[in-house]
């Protein structure tokens, strides 16, 4: 391809393939869309969607974001010579559903991933037809595992080699990591013997319902209790039987099943606590909802680069949300305590957000079961109960994540201060993050069919026998012959198990912002690296950035700013090359 300069984006789920979708529209307006091809490369040939969404998934694995806040914008028709690149509807089009007609106390929905899979791919493909009949794209079915730099960038496969390549773009999601040493045991364990089975991965989920293992007389360890733990004991559950909703106000629900089945999940992780729900509906959600001042007043101070410089941790952070916090949850209709004062309310939420085992009358006790604290969750998220403190702050803190990650993300504070307020962040996730009401009147439902045992919860011990693992807790015992690990580790990169990471570390091209961290990247997803004789033009967006940023996991994350952001920088490096040739 001479005289022509070639990108690649290796990854091109929907980061990737939105990515795209700006570097065509930048190129476009800057009348720059000529000379140039972009490889791409998608190992799942799930084009579009990626593995995270992908169509033949089972329907039980759903989004986590209601739809009443997933702005997909829509794409705008671009026409240029010959090629007719049509628009596409936002995702609110194409579900046909206007959320301004739709009243506050209608339950939100959580589409299935397939859902929107579906949209994802139908997007990529309605902009890549074209692009291909163009020949200004290639797409290659084909893995990379290892980025060299010889003048050039040359990209190697495990079915080829690439070279002459000018630029290139990472969006590859969630990589394999090396075993923990509890997994690396369990592993060693479950291979000598015939009648056990160790799954090391949660997804994709049709490995539990495919397999012979998993049978209605099965005990399964499940190690982890948050989102993924409740894909996995959701999707092994409707193999057996059904859940229907009882109760349309709380969504509780009941399971029912022909089989004899007890003791199926035993859940556990090192505390036990169970995710919190998010509000059922936009009217209880409302309740969460800083005022656009309140926002506005935070952004002032998190984003002030003479506080970041001087902090020596999160607690400017924590300052400038407790205010919020005690406001909103003095103000609500229903509380624990309601006669705590808003000073006392900014004391307890600070000494909470900085110590999350601290306890008090106004926070749910750690220390109550696990199917209490899901109950008493599922009373606040649907409006028929109190709501604590550590609730509130959780669904606050949501709200004001976008603001987090905005004004947070290449900050002045110190990479050890960046790697704490990610780390705060990370632990309200449990609220934050948390899953729809419905999720967890299954996970109840489970429990009080005793076909899920929560005793086993909270850090429990355990001995590797002849029948499997063998679950020790207050005296009481229980064995389980399968175990599914459903922890999702954090992008720290130094962990990274994949082929084109440890390769990229090896020759210096990329490197860790922190121990705990990702990629070192600049605003618009350049790669930062010492290798000052290289200056590799590779560029990086996702999670495996985290360290430079924070906030990169959602699917509206995919589709923020940044993959504008690289695509005008992209696109400046182009028309700069035409210039000169």
């Amino acid at each position: 391809m001479t005289n022509i300069r070639v990108l690649a984006i290796i990854g091109t789920g929907p980061r990737g393939g939105y990515a795209l979708e700006n570097l065509i529209l930048e190129l476009v307006k800057k009348n720059s869309l000529k000379n140039i091809h972009v490889l791409l490369f998608e190992e799942t040939a799930l084009f579009g969607n990626g593995q995270v969404y992908n169509t033949n998934q089972t329907k039980s694995n759903w989004i986590n974001i209601n739809e009443r806040i997933l702005h997909l914008d829509k794409r705008e028709a671009i026409n240029i010579d010959e090629i007719k690149i049509p628009e596409f509807p936002s995702y609110h089009e194409w579900i046909d559903k206007d959320f301004n007609k739709i009243t506050k106390e209608e339950a939100d929905t959580y589409p299935p991933r397939a859902q929107v899979g579906e949209y994802l791919k139908q997007r990529f493909q309605t902009l890549a037809a074209p692009l291909l009949k163009a020949e200004i794209i290639s797409l290659l079915e084909e893995q990379v595992t290892a980025v060299e730099i010889t003048g050039k960038i040359v990209l190697k496969t495990n079915l080829n080699t690439y070279k002459n390549i000018d630029e290139v773009l990472l969006t590859i999601g969630h990589q394999p990591t090396f075993l923990s040493k509890q997994i690396k045991t369990w592993s060693a364990f479950a291979s000598g013997e015939s009648n056990i089975s160790l799954f090391t991965s949660p997804y994709p989920i049709k490995q539990f319902l495919n397999t012979e293992s998993i049978t209605s007389q099965s005990s399964i360890g499940i190690r982890g209790f948050g989102l993924a733990m409740i894909d996995v004991a959701r999707s092994i559950a409707n193999k057996f039987g059904d859940f229907s909703i009882e109760n349309n106000e709380t969504r509780a629900c009941i399971y029912k099943t022909d089989y004899a089945i007890t003791n199926l999940f035993i859940p556990f992780s090192l505390d036990g606590l169970p995710p919190a729900p998010k509000p059922l509906n936009a009217e209880i959600d409302d309740w969460f909802k800083p005022s656009k001042k309140q926002i506005s007043e935070f952004e002032n101070i998190i984003k002030n680069t003479s506080i970041q410089k001087k902090a020596n941790g999160p607690l400017f952070l924590i300052e400038a949300i407790t205010p919020i916090i005690a406001k909103i949850y003095n103000e609500l209709p229903n509380t624990y305590l309601p006669k705590l004062s808003i000073k006392d309310i900014e004391t307890i939420t600070k000494t909470w957000l900085l110590d999350q085992t601290y306890q008090h009358q106004v926070i749910v006790p750690q220390y109550q079961s696990a199917n209490q604290s899901m109950q008493d969750f599922v009373g606040m998220a649907t409006g028929k109960n109190a709501i604590s403190l550590d609730y509130c702050i959780g669904q606050v803190w949501r709200h004001c994540q976008p603001s987090i990650y905005d004004k947070l993300s290449f900050n002045k504070c110190t990479d050890k201060v960046f790697a704490e307020i990610i780390k705060l962040d990370e632990s309200t996730k449990r609220y934050s993050y948390g899953p729809p009401v419905e999720s967890i009147q299954q996970m109840l439902a489970l429990h009080k069919a005793g076909i899920m045992n929560l005793e086993f919860a909270n850090n429990p011990d355990f001995e590797l026998t002849k029948t499997g693992w063998k679950f020790s807790k207050k005296g009481y015992t229980i064995t389980a012959n399968i175990m599914i690990d459903s922890v999702l580790d954090s992008p720290k990169i130094n962990m990274v198990n994949s082929p084109i990471i440890q390769n990229m570390l090896v020759n210096d091209l990329i490197e860790a912002v922190h121990d705990e961290l990702g990629v070192h990247t600049d605003e618009y997803a350049y790669v930062v690296s010492k290798n000052l004789d290289k200056k590799p033009p590779i560029a990086l967006l996702g999670r495996l950035a985290k360290g430079t940023i924070i906030g990169v996991d959602a699917i509206l994350e995919c589709f923020g700013s940044r993959a504008k952001k690289w695509a005008s920088k992209a696109t400046k490096h182009h028309v700069n090359w035409l210039e000169k040739h």
